[in-house]
């Protein structure tokens, strides 16, 4: 009678390369799975690296339901661009969509500007002016219709962002930058000079107290299109400046058009005496600089 056994012994066979080749896939899969945080940290260097930024203290943590990446505290520089240096002092996180960035969160960040005003902290100062204010406004408008052009930008959520250059600085508080069906809606609950208030009047000038300038914007919102910006603002001044004594709010509207070709922004402030001394103010201002830049 013949045997059965090599019959048998060939699924036995197949049976044990199944389970070996599945285990082998399993070992494999814990072993990325456990050594996730040094892959994508290195995975992040290396693309960072090719889009010219070095990052100093680089270190991702990526969550046990692979939706979310934690960052250490780390400062990014970059060698060409608007943006020079990017930090996060406590971190950040990363929540992820699949695999696609979908939301930046953090509790503070410092950005560094390679091309921005000496002097920020006059930025509230040069809203009362055209002049002055018209060429900084349209490239802050600019920027925010090509960041709402990109497909694959992210969500933001800062509580505390100081932007500046050179040790000027402005600070914006609770700033969310998140996508919309239109294209992005950017809003903060205030943005002011960091430190002390700025002086409009030359360094080297006596100290004047109606020269001595303290302002902030808030609830500021931003609508912003590929083409299209519109924005408001409520923004608060010291108004003894202009001899008043007391604070001043002004309601401030922004709009830019055809920003992909040749914009065109205006900007409007609510009209008041308060604002025409300060418009009278802000242009002495400019002929202050314009002398200086001669």
């Amino acid at each position: 009678m013949p045997s059965s056994h090599p019959m048998t012994e060939a699924p036995k066979r197949k049976r044990r390369w199944v389970r070996w080749v599945i285990g082998l896939q399993l070992l494999f899969g814990l072993t990325l799975y456990f050594a996730r945080d040094p892959i994508a940290t290195k995975l992040a260097a290396r693309a960072l690296t090719k889009r010219g930024t070095t990052c100093e203290g680089l270190a991702l943590h990526v969550g046990w339901t692979l939706q979310s990446v934690a960052i250490d505290p780390v400062t990014c520089t970059r060698a060409h661009g608007r943006v020079t240096e990017l930090a996060f002092a406590e971190g950040a996180t990363l929540e992820l969509d699949g695999t696609r960035p979908r939301r930046v969160v953090a509790p503070q960040v410092r950005v560094e500007l390679r091309e921005a005003p000496e002097r920020l902290e006059d930025a509230g100062l040069a809203l009362f002016d055209d002049a002055l204010a018209r060429p900084p406004l349209t490239n802050v408008l600019t920027a925010l219709a090509g960041f709402a052009m990109e497909p694959d930008r992210v969500d933001l959520a800062f509580e505390r962002v100081e932007l500046g250059r050179e040790g000027h600085a402005l600070l914006a508080l609770n700033a969310v930058a998140r996508r919309t069906d239109e294209g992005l809606l950017v809003t903060l609950d205030e943005l002011k000079p960091r430190g002390e208030p700025s002086t409009a009047a030359d360094s080297n000038d006596p100290p004047r107290s109606d020269a001595r300038l303290r302002w902030s914007l808030r609830t500021v919102e931003a609508h912003a299109t590929p083409d299209v910006v519109d924005g408001r603002a409520v923004l608060v001044v010291d108004a003894s400046m202009a001899g008043l004594g007391r604070e001043e709010t002004v309601g401030v509207a922004v709009r830019g058009r055809e920003l992909r070709g040749q914009p065109d922004v205006s900007l409007s402030l609510d009209e008041s005496p308060t604002v025409r001394a300060l418009r009278s103010h802000a242009q002495r201002f400019r002929d202050r600089l314009l002398e200086r830049l001669r």
